[in-house]
């Protein structure tokens, strides 16, 4: 971890192989009442939502710190209960790793501003349905949208 844009990120120690899992997200499970609530008492958006209404907590480490990108260089893998982040392709050491937040979230309880930078920033981080359709067929095409989302939106 690096302070990175008024917070921290999480770098590459050494060059990662595209498909490789990088890390796990291990944080407590928790319910989207308490989600609200800390949206709306502390303006926390620490959590990661892995279906409707259950979300991963903090966990204290490193996955905590990995930002969004709208220019993603991974993605979240939901394997058998567990989520790891994925490389998207070749990531060089040294780099910072992203997700797109919105590709896992449907009625989130947090919007922020996005601080990405990157010519394809939407300036905002909201949810999945969001997300511009040019955009969504090149996430379905890489296989990086959880299956719980297609299927909340069936």
């Amino acid at each position: 971890m690096r302070t990175v844009r008024g917070g921290y990120g999480v770098f590459t120690q050494t060059a990662i192989e595209g498909g490789a899992r990088v890390l796990e997200f291990v944080g407590e499970l928790v319910p989207r009442a308490v989600v609200a609530r800390e949206a709306q008492a502390n303006g926390h958006d620490g959590f990661l939502q892995i279906s409707r209404d259950a979300f991963l907590g903090l966990s204290g480490g490193a996955d905590d710190y990995v930002n969004h990108s709208c220019a993603p260089n991974c993605f979240v893998e939901f394997d058998n209960g567990r989520m790891w982040l994925v490389a998207l392709a070749a990531i060089a050491a040294g780099a910072e790793l992203y997700f797109d937040y919105g590709v896992t979230q449907i009625d989130f309880p947090f919007r922020f501003n996005c601080l990405c930078r990157t010519a394809r920033c939407r300036g905002a981080i909201g949810n999945y349905d969001e997300i511009p359709p040019e955009t969504l067929t090149v996430y379905r095409a890489q296989r990086v949208v959880p299956g719980h989302i297609e299927a909340l939106l069936d």
